[in-house]
């Protein structure tokens, strides 16, 4: 069970905002398929191309969704942050 005192944005069956970070270019065209997700791609310190992925997702299935689906494009994962819905980092 979530300690919601902790992690007040995670409650089962309820959407929260994440920021997922990946290792390669991810074009745009691609965000329907990641569930509507805002994508960014941008370089790291050592100027290797990343991407960001930001948005509300609807709850852990769709979250699992969109990480399936990066999986198979073969993108490495290098970070998956849950945050607060605040307004600017929401995609509904």
């Amino acid at each position: 069970m979530v300690d919601e005192t902790k992690w007040p944005q995670l409650q089962p069956g309820k959407a929260a905002c994440y920021r997922i970070v990946v290792e390669g270019q991810l074009n745009q065209e691609w965000s329907g398929r990641l569930g509507g997700m805002q994508i960014v791609a941008s370089s790291s310190e050592d100027q290797s191309p990343v991407t960001t992925l930001s948005g509300k997702v609807q709850d852990q299935a769709a979250l699992m969704g969109v990480l399936n689906s990066l999986y198979q494009l073969r993108y490495k994962i290098l970070s998956v942050n849950c945050e607060p819905c605040d307004g600017t980092n929401e995609n509904s």
